[in-house]
């Protein structure tokens, strides 16, 4: 199931909600932000952008449960609310506000990453922790999964892949024994993988947290998740308005990384917090993805 966005009231304060505004929900997921968004808006209008179809209906699902109201369609109108639901992702936010005919935002949500609810589910082969299918793809009209990197690229390749975006210390002897396997046979499952990892840090403690980073890392670059990011913030200066807040939640130095760096250049933005915040105890008790959680607020001038 999908659980709150971590720092979830945090986002909402931070987004100064105005009743008329057009906000946006980058990543829609179970839809707690856009939930939320919703409350505080009155004649105003909400943008819940989702690459994965099924974050769009279970957000229909929910508004049912909430509202007792059957939603059929991606934009309908509820209490003089603009709702639209979009099956795309935030790279291509001009496009979307264009097409929905809004000017500019007064707010974005970027939740970054992957949803408990993704990757507790096994037929999208994110987690190790279920023997399925090497796929991995958050959006399911993109071509090239996880098993076709591991079966497909060179051996330096995927030395790249796994020491870029996970920083493993084992990446040379994963590559190496993940081409020395698909010779004899290819890699289809999660579980051969795993495997091949136990095998080349044999001796090693703390199997999975070497496992959890190759999955990681192979995640990311099916879905161009860095790259995407990337090419979303430099549209951040024409689809805001003044006085417009960006909210980032990130749970990967890559990630935050990049946010950081593209505001510290950016003469068009002011940050809120001199630091990033962080999650409470007691929400990192709740869910323990939050533990890796930053929050960073920006402002355009």
């Amino acid at each position: 199931m999908y659980h709150d966005t971590v720092l979830l009231q945090n986002i909402i304060n931070e987004l100064d909600i105005k009743q008329d505004g057009v906000y946006c929900d980058a990543t829609l997921g179970g839809g707690s932000v856009s939930f939320e968004i919703l409350k505080k808006l009155n004649k105003g209008v909400l943008i819940s952008l989702d690459i994965d179809t099924d974050a769009i209906d279970y957000f229909k699902s929910e508004f049912k449960v909430k509202y007792s109201t059957n939603i059929d369609k991606n934009s309908f109108v509820f209490e003089d609310k603009t709702v639209n639901l979009v099956n795309e992702n935030f790279s291509k936010l001009k496009e979307v506000i264009k097409d929905i005919q809004v000017n500019k935002l007064n707010g974005i949500v970027y939740d970054l990453g992957v949803s408990s609810f993704q990757i507790d589910n096994p037929k999208k082969g994110f987690s190790y922790m279920y023997d399925s299918n090497l796929d991995m793809r958050m959006d399911k009209r993109l071509k090239v999964t996880a098993r076709d990197l591991i079966n497909g690229l060179y051996e330096k390749e995927l030395y790249n892949i796994f020491k870029i975006y996970s920083e493993e210390p084992f990446s040379k002897e994963i590559a190496r024994n993940i081409v020395k396997r698909r010779k004899m046979k290819s890699i289809e499952k999660s579980s051969e993988l795993v495997e091949i990892v136990r095998r080349s840090i044999r001796g090693q403690a703390y199997l999975y947290r070497h496992v959890s980073r190759i999955f990681q890392a192979l995640r990311i670059k099916v879905n161009n998740e860095l790259g995407v990011l990337s090419d979303s913030l430099l549209l951040l200066p024409d689809i805001l308005e003044s006085g417009g807040r960006v909210v980032f939640l990130t749970y990967h130095s890559g990630e935050d990384r990049i946010v950081k760096n593209y505001f510290l250049h950016n003469d068009n933005f002011i940050s809120l917090y001199k630091k990033p915040v962080y999650p409470t105890e007691e929400e990192i008790s709740k869910n323990r993805r939050a533990r890796s959680a930053k929050m960073r607020v920006y402002e355009k001038k």
